[in-house]
């Protein structure tokens, strides 16, 4: 055999060895990118899924923020009236009251002077 014969054989052994390697190599990587899109095919599955599940909390939680709102806007409403009733039972109640209680107090001392005899002394 001559070298060049010779060269020519080794240089298609390894030319074959090199071949099968890079089949072997495209074949991974195929089977790679076959998983990763099961992967992300699942991921967005999974995503779409907890973002609708968001998006319904998230509506929930805008309907309850409204409820305790128009709750709120209605306790000040009530508050706002008892406020304003206490005024009005205050300026309605206690000038009487106070009137009441100063006959009272001025019908006793009289009835413990008529008891006890004594006069007033005129000015």
């Amino acid at each position: 055999m001559k070298a060049a014969e010779w060269l020519a054989a080794t240089g298609a052994v390894l030319l074959a060895v090199l071949l099968g390697g890079v089949l072997f190599a495209l074949l991974s990587l195929v089977t790679t990118v076959r998983r990763l899109r099961v992967t992300v095919e699942r991921l967005q599955a999974e995503t779409l899924a907890i973002t609708d599940a968001m998006r319904d909390s998230l509506r929930d939680a805008e309907h309850e923020v409204d409820r305790v709102d128009a709750l709120l806007t209605a306790a000040e409403g009530v508050g706002g009236r008892i406020d304003g009733a206490s005024r009005l039972v205050t300026k309605t109640v206690t000038n009487p009251v106070v009137k009441v209680l100063a006959i009272g107090t001025g019908t006793k001392t009289a009835v413990q002077r008529m008891r006890s005899g004594e006069r007033r002394a005129t000015p």
